[in-house]
């Protein structure tokens, strides 16, 4: 009488254990890609691209900042000027929604009667947070500072 041979089945502990690599090696793979297309995707915002064009701005507002120190009276005038430039020039109407700015944009949340001081706007503007990008090394502080009194009196 013959003894039939054995074939080895795929079930058990060595079964589970290659499911499980196969999964997490996907997983890896979908986290992978999922991080470099949002790289990729971030550096291609109109946003991002509006805000390297305020570092040539920086010399024609200084300027202003210098003629904000002569009075008092010009420097509220010229700092709403120089606030909703900026506020332009930075592409913040593009996430925010601004009646001051005839904005719409609806990523951000709305500036219309917000609810925040003005040293609390600098410190969003400078550090974001929340979704919103930092801008402190893309202004300079008399620009934040000019765009969160824009936004603080709007």
């Amino acid at each position: 009488m013959a003894v039939p041979s054995r074939r080895k089945r795929w079930a058990g502990p060595a079964a589970e254990a290659a499911l499980v690599l196969v999964v997490l090696g996907l997983l890896f793979v979908a986290a992978l890609a999922g991080f470099l297309v949002g790289r990729e995707s971030s550096e291609d915002d109109s946003p991002a691209a509006a805000q390297t064009e305020t570092q040539g701005g920086t010399t024609e507002s200084e300027p202003a900042t210098t003629e904000v120190a002569t009075t008092e009276s010009t420097a509220t005038e010229s700092e709403g000027a120089d606030g909703a430039a900026v506020f332009a020039e930075a592409g913040c109407g593009g996430c925010h929604t601004f009646a001051a700015a005839d904005s719409s944009g609806t990523v951000g949340p709305p500036l219309d009667g917000i609810d925040l001081s003005k040293d609390e706007i600098e410190q969003q503007v400078r550090n974001g947070g929340g979704g919103m990008p930092a801008f402190g090394d893309r202004l300079s502080d008399a620009e934040i500072e000019a765009v969160a009194d824009y936004v603080e009196n709007g």
